[in-house]
């Protein structure tokens, strides 16, 4: 697990994007932080990031096999 502490302005979505690359994690992070009520948020909030399998395609990317 990997710990983000917030910069003023921060956005959740923003933090999650960065971090996996997806924000179709959001909901994970939000239960793994439930502290967490707002999209935006102050300073100085510790943000747990959970490890989270995620998988990416690649627009553009061929295959012949998987």
């Amino acid at each position: 697990m990997v710990t983000y502490i917030t910069r003023e302005g921060d956005v959740l979505d923003w933090i999650v994007w960065q971090h996996y690359g997806t924000i179709s994690v959001l909901e994970k992070v939000m239960q793994a932080n439930p502290n967490i009520t707002d999209e935006k948020l102050s300073a100085g909030i510790e943000i747990k990031l959970p490890y989270i399998e995620t998988i990416q395609k690649n627009k553009g990317e061929i295959r012949l096999w998987n």
